[in-house]
């Protein structure tokens, strides 16, 4: 794949472009009502189109000077509006009062920044217009865009299902009004998540319907391309849109609403026993129950049997395609299932990319199976009218294989395995099938984040029994008359047994004085560097560089590290751009440099990409490799060594505060995208991506608690099968199928145990089954109820942050008190020094010593 460069903003923004029109759902077309001609008279309704949302918040936040709004897209391509109604919001929108701001110092220093942070800001109300306004408007023109923009939820708030998944009242008046004026609407979601759409269906002037997202800085025009039919849309659903909120698996089971405590679930909501699950002195024990289990977005739909808005993987085209020719086949030296397909442009007007997916049929035996799940996907080039195009789609026989519990194994059973071939969840045909005479056991492991004891049959997740799944007409023939493309034996799969890594034995003290660049040039080992270190400079190493406190303490006269019995600081910040509390510490008279980690998953901010959602849309991982290759060059300019990205959780509802930050519902189709991301930051820049949050951080609300109100962070309860064959899966993907070397993991915990001060998680399946050899880090816990610094590094959670000297003293009271060890300190400060040494910012600071 060839690597490009980005020396000027100029050819971002267009790779922005580019990622924004590729990531453009069509949802609906109907009579055909997009494209429009730009030179025919259109009336364009919503805040949206002037106060465009281009970006999320948080650590996923982008902004831009230069970011494009949709009416500035629409005017660019000479798009003929209605000038009198674009003078009427922007004199409105000039008339809102202005946010004041509070004194930013008193709110750090008085604490009320506990109060503010994670509170639910709703989407903005819609502009009232007067009923002869739209009626004088929709005698100009019979067309309308209505634009619905959403930037609601964030870190620690997700969103509300009234007046956010749903309509807002003002936003209901809206369309009531231009519906009853326009003979042809066309609506667009400029939204940070999903919201309800079904409403569209009880206006039959509706006739289009277009997922924008929040598409960077560049959207406003990539979208009037789409519009005006310059480059036909090819984005793709990356989860479910169901026909009502209710309709999600999750919606009984998920907690959002923080002005209402009652409505907040805990282990009582479940006649589960807090104290038992280790959450004792709280005046409240949240609780997000994965009760789904495996059946997660289309997998639930489709299995059992429930009727949708829109698909999984759905997305029109302003031409059509046609897919055949389509062969299957098994390749047991490689141990992969081939297909190929032929795939034309039948239409004879517009140009446009197709993509192909992928879906397997596994059969159910000891472990109970979804109707079906994606395997592999594939998008073609921009295809002319006429052209074809011959993809070559493999996946691994693994794919095949399912988690259980009971044996700890991974199992691929005895059955026959059906392959599907389409262009959506929901339009797929049989291609083949492939028999497994005797069931194959394909990995051994052991049990990790097992249920809690306390919880063990007390909680009924959900299963399939008598359920209908979903069916189309003539399925039961494609699937009788399909041939068997192979056998599979045991003799043809590679069995993996996994033996647990040899513990880390403690490095008895030496007294020296080596420097870490006689490690880089292999005069002395890794551990003769470490075996020199003092447990207070190990417990420096192990957190972050700064003062440890809510904003990096701004104001407050707090250390920014320990001292030496001299007075000096052990830990010092080396780095020529890293601020304090986003680096590690260096210490200077062992030569050891500080790195700098940068958020996030929208870049570095300096470019104001689309998020990740719209990234997915485009089910095109070549341009996300072109996307990461620019990401790290960004990184790269302001001398960052871990980008805090790309996130990796899963759209389990879809009113999840930060699922703007995440690729999908589906854990392949996550894993490939942020793969491809990291290849592109990795293969061509000195940058490691730090893939986050690990693990089963889909809830925001309370995801770490909140100290001022005595509530403990949310416990994500979930079955060790789900947990691995859904939420680690993308983790695992990007530790081996990329070189990253770092990883960050979550706030919650996972059943009754912080996922930071997970043994399982960061050691046992991180390490010892995944191989991983980089450093972890946890999120940025400066506040509320976190896990305790000595547990998160006897667990293998690498390096505390923001950490500093609060952190510190947490290390050290744990070392006394046997919550910790120095082996365990001396383990991870390695693990941090073995990047360290190869970093950027180790050379930069050894070439200006030499």
């Amino acid at each position: 794949m060839a690597n490009r460069t980005y020396e000027d903003q100029v050819s971002r923004t267009e790779l922005a472009k580019t990622i924004a029109r590729e990531g453009i759902v069509l949802l609906k077309n109907e009579n055909h009502i997009l494209p429009l001609h730009p030179t025919s008279p259109v009336a364009v309704f919503g805040r949206g189109q002037v106060e465009t949302q281009i970006g999320g918040s948080g650590s996923g936040a982008s902004d831009s000077k230069n970011a494009s709004t949709i009416m500035d897209g629409l005017l660019s391509l000479g798009f003929n509006l209605d000038q009198e109604l674009v003078a009427e919001y922007q004199k409105q929108l000039s008339l809102e009062p202005k946010q004041e701001m509070t004194d930013f110092m008193e709110i750090i220093t008085s604490g009320y920044i506990y109060e503010i942070w994670g509170v639910y800001n709703p989407p903005a109300k819609e502009l009232a217009l007067d009923d002869k306004v739209v009626a004088a408007s929709a005698g100009k023109t019979e067309i309308a865009i209505i634009v619905l923009s959403r930037n609601s939820g964030g870190e620690e708030s997700d969103r509300k299902v009234e007046e956010d998944y749903y309509l807002q009242s003002s936003e209901k008046a809206l369309v009531e009004q231009v519906t009853s004026n326009f003979k042809h609407v066309v609506v667009v979601l400029n939204t940070n998540g999903y919201v309800d759409t079904a409403w569209t269906n009880d206006y039959k002037n509706i006739e289009g319907l277009v997922y924008l997202g929040l598409p960077g800085e560049a959207g406003g025009r990539a979208l009037a391309e789409v519009l005006a039919g310059t480059c036909s849309p090819s984005g793709k659903l990356t989860s479910t849109m169901a026909l009502s909120y209710d309709d999600y698996p999750t919606a009984a089971h998920f907690s959002y609403n923080k002005d209402l405590p009652e409505s907040i679930l805990t282990y009582d909501s479940y006649g589960l026993d807090a104290a038992a699950n280790g959450s004792t002195g709280f005046s409240m024990s949240p609780v997000t129950v994965y009760q789904e289990g495996i059946y997660l977005g289309y997998r639930y739909f489709d299995t059992f049997g429930k009727k949708v808005m829109f698909p999984f993987g759905h997305g029109l085209s302003y031409t059509n395609f046609e897919i055949t020719n389509v062969a299957a086949s098994i390749d047991r030296n490689q141990e992969i299932i081939r297909i190929t397909a032929d795939v034309r442009n039948t239409g004879e007007t517009y140009s446009g990319q197709e993509v192909v997916q992928v879906y397997v049929s596994e059969p159910d035996g000891k472990l109970e199976k979804p109707y079906q799940k994606l395997t592999i996907f594939s998008k073609t080039k921009d295809l002319a009218p006429g052209e074809k195009q011959t993809l070559a789609l493999n996946f691994p026989f693994s794919e095949l294989a399912s988690y259980d519990e009971e044996t700890a194994s991974y199992l691929i059973e005895a059955g026959d395995y059906v392959l599907r071939v389409g262009n959506s969840s929901r339009n797929t045909h049989v291609v083949g099938k492939i028999s497994v005479p005797i069931t194959i056991v394909t990995e051994q492991l052991s049990n990790q984040l097992a249920l809690h004891p306390a919880n063990q049959g007390k909680i009924e997740f959900l299963r399939k029994e008598g359920v209908s799944s979903f069916t189309y007409e003539g399925e039961s023939e494609e699937i009788s008359s399909s041939a068997c493309v192979g056998v599979l034996t045991k003799d043809d799969v590679t069995f993996k047994e996994n033996e647990p890594a040899n513990q880390f034995e403690e490095l008895p003290f030496a007294h020296a004085e080596f420097a870490l660049e006689e490690v880089k040039q292999g005069k002395i080992t890794m551990e003769q560097f470490v075996a020199q270190l003092t447990k207070e400079e190990l417990a420096v190493l192990v957190n972050g560089h700064g003062k440890g406190v809510p904003f990096g303490g701004i104001g407050l006269d707090v250390p920014d590290s320990i001292p030496y019995e001299d007075g000096k600081d052990i830990g010092n910040n080396t780095h020529p751009t890293g601020q304090n509390n986003y680096v590690s510490p260096g210490i200077e008279r062992l030569g050891i440099a500080s790195i700098f980690y940068k958020d996030g998953p929208a870049g570095v901010r300096m470019t104001a990409w689309p998020i990740q959602t719209v990234m997915a849309n485009t089910w095109n991982r070549e341009l996300l490799y072109e996307f990461g290759d620019a990401v790290g060059q960004e990184a790269e300019s302001q001398q960052v060594d871990s980008w805090l990205a790309p996130a990796v959780n899963l759209h389990r509802n879809p009113i999840g505060g930060r699922n703007f930050e995440y690729y999908s519902e589906d854990p392949l189709l996550s894993g490939a995208c942020a793969v491809a991301v990291a290849n592109g930051v990795q293969e061509n820049h000195p940058v490691t991506i730090c893939a986050k949050h690990f693990a089963l951080n889909e809830q925001e609300t309370y995801r770490r608690g909140h100290s001022k109100r005595n509530i403990d962070s949310v416990d994500s309860i979930v079955e060790e099968r789900v947990a691995r064959e859904l939420y680690l899966k993308p983790f695992e993907m990007l530790v081996k199928q990329t070189k990253m070397m770092n990883i960050m993991t979550s706030f919650n915990k996972i059943n009754g145990v912080f996922a930071a001060g997970s043994h399982d998680l960061n050691t046992s399946i991180l390490r010892e089954e995944w191989d991983f050899n980089g450093f972890v880090v946890t999120d940025w816990g400066d506040m509320d109820t976190v896990v305790d610094g000595a547990d998160a590094i006897a667990a293998g959670n690498d390096i505390v942050m923001p950490g500093g000297p609060p952190v510190i003293k947490q290390v050290l009271v744990g070392l006394e008190e046997g919550r910790c060890t120095i082996a365990d300190l001396q383990r991870n400060v390695i693990n941090l020094l073995n990047f360290v040494v190869n970093s950027e910012a180790f050379k930069v600071q050894t070439s200006k010593v030499k």
